[in-house]
């Protein structure tokens, strides 16, 4: 169990209210979706048979009963026609760890597949409390190791809110083995990243706060996991877009981190939608809930623009 003192009820309580409000958004927008045709659509494939489970830390989203919140390790497969049988985007929801699954965002991957050519792999991952970051991060990696093994080699990542925050470390720490080994993350495979592109990603969290106090209660992770700029300019990072809105409440952190990422000489492409319709508000993760939306589709077009640099 995590252990945070007086402050674990207060801090589950957080949580519990997190979920209620996302529940309450997602539910009609999920209802109302209308998925594009066009693709091959395999889905709940397991990716993680075999593989280490270890006990929950703490009770489950899941296991409470609540709607759009799923940590079983699965994946779906959107694949195009003349699809490239070696490259992938690995598509990441967010949920501020505590929440989502990748039904969330699979309007968004569809039309991601059909407008690249190239295939995407859209992963559920365990949440918190039921694991910590580390355990979560291993999550991504097994996805991943299971896609190397299906002859997959050339990653290219994307996700939204703590979607991109994972998205982002993960082109990192693909691409520097002195980083996995630093955060524990077990993956004995040959792959690149070639691209990152978080959508209203969060990459800054406080230790001591939601949702950064599920991180790692057992301090067994390097510091900069609160910070990925700070990952970044220790373990470099590949070709970066970072898209955001102007009723984000991310964008400061976004702004904050484009001008890391360009202070150390990543290439970092930025785009912050601007509201000009009072029913089309550029609100956090827009281009998920809207991806046909012009600023929806602008996002997906960078998206694949830095898969092809």
């Amino acid at each position: 169990m995590f252990k945070f003192g007086i402050f674990a009820k207060v801090l589950d309580e957080n949580r519990k209210f997190f979920i209620k409000n996302c529940i309450q958004s997602d539910t009609p927008r999920m209802e109302a979706t209308v998925f594009p045709e066009g693709l091959t659509v395999q889905e709940n494939i397991p990716y993680a048979e075999g593989k280490p489970l270890p006990e929950p830390l703490g009770k489950d989203a899941a296991e409470e009963g609540q709607k759009f919140c799923n940590s079983d390790r699965i994946l779906d497969l959107y694949i195009p026609e003349g699809a490239k049988s070696d490259e992938i985007f690995l598509l990441i929801h967010g949920g501020a760890f505590v929440y989502g699954c990748k039904e969330l965002d699979k309007e968004f991957g569809m039309h991601l597949a059909l407008k690249s050519g190239i295939t995407v792999a859209n992963i559920n991952y365990r949440l918190f409390p039921r694991t910590d970051l580390q355990g979560q991060l291993q999550d991504i990696f097994y996805a991943i190791g299971f896609l190397c093994e299906k002859g997959y080699k050339t990653f290219h990542t994307t996700g939204d809110s703590a979607g991109g925050y994972h998205c982002l470390i993960t082109a990192i720490l693909l691409n520097s083995e002195e980083g996995r080994k630093e955060c524990g993350i077990e993956f004995p495979y040959q792959a690149t990243c070639k691209s990152t592109s978080p959508i209203c990603g969060d990459h800054k969290e406080d230790p001591k706060k939601f949702a950064g106090c599920y991180f790692d209660p057992d301090k067994k992770m390097p510091s900069y996991i609160y910070d990925l700029g700070e990952a970044a300019k220790k373990l470099g990072c590949p070709p970066t877009v970072l898209t955001t809105g102007d009723q984000d409440m991310m964008l400061p952190q976004n702004e904050e981190l484009r001008k890391k990422l360009q202070d150390i000489g990543i290439p970092v492409e930025y785009y912050c939608a601007v509201t000009t319709e009072e029913n089309r508000p550029m609100h956090h993760v827009y281009a998920i809930a809207h991806p046909t939306w012009p600023e929806g589709i602008k996002t997906i077009d960078l998206t694949i623009e830095n898969a092809r640099r």
